[in-house]
């Protein structure tokens, strides 16, 4: 939190931090759990410790802050054992130079905060685990009622969503996973991914079911030439490659492009790769279609990735939507007359999406909106809002029998024709 380091590079299994790389993988599951519930419960834990201190910690005393944070994290929302919750913090804090002289109050206040568990989860149970400047946003985009809505989702750990290359049915009956009125299939277990059957084969990958979204909207026959821009880590291109496309994916980033291209090589699907900033790409030929994933917040992902509730900032939400209207300038350039353009991200700020449509609309006299149907994108008909664009929501898809069977990733997706 306190460098705003993105939590899946931190801990990536070949890149991550040197210490997280030197735990052994199980320690490394249990590192990264820790992680992101601490992160998804970090406000609940901030008002839980105020609680139990008499006064607050140094500002400058991160390590002691993070280190009773994670043992918080344990005691309160996870089935680690308090006592082992306990010594593991306080001796995480004793055992440092900086914070030693802290070792008798860490251990008074966990376990305070054992001993009165039951009382300070109730006592938080109504604070919000979204940052202000977010809640902020999200009550003026979409009010109070559905602002709540999102923040209960974003507290529960999501299930993982697979897109398959064919025979949805099929493959949930494999996987003891149900189908999706999208089409996309849910496990309803978390076992671990690449053990499951039809993994190796390369017969589906993981894919939220609102991302999977935007390449479906995809106007164009099997053999025509579709351009995807910012396409890693490439769960789109792999669906634009099986439905059939001529596939040319374009990302800035070429290590991202190289994971790209052994994701396609497990699903045995192909795509023709470009390193290259989009505003610089001057690509030999027009598009038939094409899709723009443009860069953004990543605030619809949030269940997925509570991190991004404090590695953003209002500022950064400006930015990106200048670049993204930049990006989709830029990209009508690539289109043929009579082609379809698809603009998307994972946002659920309007800033990034429906307001980034409506200037787009308004300014760019060589495209036209072209409104997306129900019959697109099934059992998200009230997705559809009144400009004709798509936008979903993390209480969206609710499963009333299992409230966490239900969910999706907030994403906003749009389409034009070039005149």
């Amino acid at each position: 939190m306190d460098d705003a380091r993105n939590l899946d590079a931190l801990c990536d299994r070949n890149h991550g931090l040197d210490r997280f790389l030197k735990l052994e993988a199980r320690d490394q599951a249990l590192a990264r759990a820790i992680a992101v519930t601490g992160l998804r419960h970090h406000n609940r834990i901030e008002a839980a410790l105020k609680r139990v201190m008499d006064r607050p910690p140094p500002k400058k005393a991160r390590h002691l802050i993070h280190s009773l944070h994670v043992a918080a994290t344990q005691i309160l929302f996870m089935d680690s054992p308090d006592s082992a919750a306990v010594n593991l913090g306080v001796t995480a804090i004793g055992d440092d130079d900086r914070t030693a002289r802290f070792r008798s109050l860490a251990n008074a206040v966990l376990r305070r905060l054992v001993k009165e568990k039951e009382s300070l989860l109730e006592k938080t149970s109504d604070i919000s685990c979204i940052p202000n400047w977010l809640s902020k946003a999200l009550r003026k985009d979409y009010g109070k009622e559905k602002a709540g809505k999102i923040s209960g989702y974003v507290t529960m750990e999501p299930m993982i969503d697979l897109t398959v290359k064919s025979e949805n049915s099929k493959w949930a009956e494999k996987l003891d996973a149900i189908v999706l009125p999208t089409g996309s299939i849910r496990l309803t277990h978390s076992k671990s991914v690449p053990e499951l059957e039809g993994y190796e084969a390369g017969e589906w990958w993981v894919q939220d079911a609102a991302a999977a979204l935007p390449a479906r909207l995809i106007k164009a026959k099997p053999g025509m030439r579709v351009l995807e821009l910012c396409a890693a880590p490439g769960g789109k291109t792999a669906q634009l490659a099986n439905s059939g496309y001529d596939v040319t994916a374009v990302d800035i980033s070429q290590p991202r492009l190289k994971r790209l291209e052994q994701n396609l090589d497990r699903l045995g699907l192909s795509a023709s790769l470009v390193a290259s900033d989009i505003l610089e790409y001057e690509p030999e030929e027009l598009f038939d279609a094409i899709l723009l994933d443009a860069p953004c917040s990543s605030t619809g992902t949030v269940r997925r990735h509570p991190d991004v509730l404090w590695t953003k900032t209002s500022q950064d939400i400006t930015a990106l939507a200048k670049l993204q209207y930049q990006l989709l300038e830029k990209a009508r350039s690539f289109l043929k007359p009579g082609g379809f353009l698809v603009f998307s991200n994972c946002s659920m700020l309007k800033e990034e999406g429906e307001d980034v449509f409506s200037m787009a609309d308004k300014n760019f006299d060589d495209l036209a909106k072209d409104p997306i149907l129900a019959e697109e994108i099934n059992g998200l008909e009230t997705c559809i809002n009144g400009q004709g664009a798509l936008r979903t929501l993390p209480f969206h898809l609710e499963n009333a029998e299992n409230k966490q069977m239900g969910g999706l990733d907030g994403f906003f997706a749009c389409r034009f024709i070039k005149r």
